[in-house]
């Protein structure tokens, strides 16, 4: 083995990829913060670091002086601009494509209407758009995410998607036969709860659950920093009422039948006779329409009911609410609560919700966080350590999503 490929083994390592993770999911750390806070002796951190400075991965940005009389730190930090990551997200009607920094901040954005759900169609869409990106930088990609609704095997198939209407889609290969960049494929959820855990509303908690409602009923599950994986269908599919209306699978009374957009709208509609935007069925509901009021109760009820039911399964206390039909949570929080208690006891464990509205730019953000976590850490391009494009850093990932 020759002095690079020594170099490259040594920055991959498990050890040194933490020590890199840490500092960009956390900031810029002194030295000694760094040691601390990782539990490592300051000779072991000087050995893992050392790798990462001559790769360009970490810098030593400006001086910090130290309490009292001794000698300033330099903090060790990322460039953040020094990676360009492309995330796209899938939905039945448009893609949406960010670019992001390594710390995923958003640099441009666009939504481009799905004219087609054709596979090959939606390759060549995603294509056009992240060479389109591509031709207004002054540097190269490191890696393309994207995410869709559904089940995903293996980070390379689109096993089942009911929003797009495609079952076992190797969309991955077929997407990076078509671009010169790396590209990863995971499910939705997924990279909406790994954006959370690295640089959202987890960040900090070593356990945590994210739920989504809109379309579908998400569920992701971060517990001692790990991603835990959870599959399709049973919490969307949770029984919460056995009088309650129908899914579109048959089942009385589940979390989708209750908390799924079109079935808030569905039962609204019918009461009134006419077809009624989700939107408007929240603003009716506030207004006091007795149909509207009624359903969206009904739904926020069940809301609760899962909260509570994933920190009883799971021991998380910490749960972010969040998808396009979050809103729901606002507009009937006090049903929330009801669903949260209705099955209390005198224990102390009881679920701390976080209700935060995520558009889709934020789900396509999660799209790059799911490239941004394969290929971090690597070297810049004048380090001398490194590794292949598409070298992926090692993170269990979770299943789980709505139909």
């Amino acid at each position: 083995m020759d002095g690079v490929e020594s170099d490259v083994s040594s920055l991959l390592s498990a050890p040194s990829k933490a020590v890199a993770i840490e500092v960009l999911v956390h900031g810029a750390q002194s030295r000694a913060r760094l040691a601390r806070r990782m539990g490592l002796s300051p000779a072991t951190l000087t050995r893992l670091v050392k790798p990462l400075l001559e790769g360009g991965v970490l810098i030593e940005s400006g001086a910090v002086r130290s309490p009292g009389r001794g000698r300033s730190s330099l903090p060790l930090d990322v460039v953040p601009d020094r990676y360009k990551f492309v995330g796209v997200k899938l939905t039945e009607e448009a893609i949406y494509a960010v670019v992001t920094d390594v710390r995923s901040r958003i640099i441009d954005q666009v939504r481009v209407p799905l004219g087609s759900r054709d596979v090959s169609d939606v390759v060549t869409a995603v294509r056009d758009i992240v060479m389109d990106f591509q031709s207004g930088m002054d540097q190269p990609l490191d890696a393309v995410g994207v995410t869709v609704g559904g089940r995903v095997d293996e980070g390379e198939i689109v096993a089942d998607s009911s929003f797009l209407q495609w079952r076992d889609v190797p969309f991955r290969s077929l997407l990076g036969a078509a671009l010169r960049v790396p590209v990863y494929l995971d499910n939705d959820v997924v990279g909406l709860t790994k954006a959370q855990q690295w640089f959202g509303h987890g960040k900090g908690y070593s356990s945590f659950a994210l739920l989504t409602v809109g379309a579908g009923v998400g569920y992701g599950l971060v517990i001692n920093d790990l991603m835990i994986p959870t599959f399709l269908n049973p919490l969307s599919h949770y029984p919460v009422d056995p009088s309650g209306p129908l899914c579109p699978l048959g089942h009385r009374g589940c979390m989708t039948a209750f908390l799924s957009s079109s079935s808030i709208t569905a039962a609204v509609s019918a009461a009134h006779g006419r077809f009624i935007e989700y939107d408007d069925v929240l603003e009716m509901a506030r207004s006091g329409d007795a149909p509207a009021v009624r359903v969206v109760q009904e739904a926020a009820r069940a809301l609760g009911r899962a909260a509570s039911a994933i920190t009883a399964f799971t021991g998380v206390k910490r749960i972010i609410l969040s998808g396009e039909g979050v809103h729901l949570a606002d507009a009937a929080r006090s049903s929330v609560d009801e669903g949260l208690s209705e099955y209390d006891t005198d224990s102390p464990l009881h679920s701390e919700l976080i209700v935060r509205p995520m558009d889709f730019p934020e789900w396509a953000r999660g799209a790059a966080v799911i490239a941004i976590q394969k290929t971090f850490p690597r070297s810049s391009p004048g380090g001398t350590a490194g590794s292949e494009a598409g070298a992926p850093a090692e993170h269990s990932t979770a299943v789980i999503d709505s139909e």
